[in-house]
């Protein structure tokens, strides 16, 4: 054999050793550690009653829903509370939002925005619904403007599903637009 013949046949073995130890794998996915959520909704509501009456709703763009672990994540949400007679007390609306179903629980996450039936308006970056408590709460930077044009902000804040007693934890700051003649009095006698 020629010294070409020679080396055209080493060649041809290491061409054919590599392919063979070749291995092509499909990745297998288990079935319980799978992420996949059980359910995937677009434009869908969730309501949650309390004695048989709708206490709050929650619309979303898109929600993934895990049963097993009773986690339901909303995208663009709208988080709705009622009263005892069915009236909207207040709304708030998020980026994306966390439900635990079976606790009622809800967190809502970036550019959260509520606001209840008299105008107050709430901005804040999370805000955490406590069933339990009724009490909406966070640790995060909160603005809220009221109808009549006054401004509190500060970091933290517990206030209840209508945002009518609300109290800003610290670092309160604020802006009073209009103080009556009566309150300027008392304020001056101080």
């Amino acid at each position: 054999m020629t010294f070409y013949n020679i080396s055209r046949l080493i060649l041809i073995i290491i061409l054919s050793a590599m392919t063979s130890c070749t291995k092509t794998e499909t990745p297998q996915v288990k079935d319980s550690d799978n992420n996949f959520p059980d359910t995937r909704l677009n434009d869908a509501t969730i309501v949650l009653t309390k004695d048989g009456r709708q206490n709050v709703a929650i619309e979303a763009e898109h929600i993934d829903r895990w049963e097993k672990n009773d986690s339901t994540e909303a995208k663009n949400v709208k988080v709705i509370f009622y009263d005892k007679l069915g009236v909207v007390r207040s709304t708030l609306n998020a980026d994306r939002g966390l439900i635990h179903e079976k606790t009622e629980e809800i967190a809502v996450f970036g550019n959260v925005v509520a606001v209840n039936k008299d105008s107050t308006v709430l901005r804040t970056q999370s805000l955490f619904w406590n069933p339990q408590t009724e009490l909406i709460t966070t640790a995060d930077y909160v603005e809220i403007e009221q109808a009549d044009g006054n401004i509190m902000t500060g970091y933290g804040l517990k206030t209840d599903r209508n945002l009518e007693v609300i109290e800003i934890l610290s670092d309160v700051s604020g802006k009073v637009m209009d103080i009556q003649e009566t309150d300027k009095e008392n304020l001056d006698q101080q």
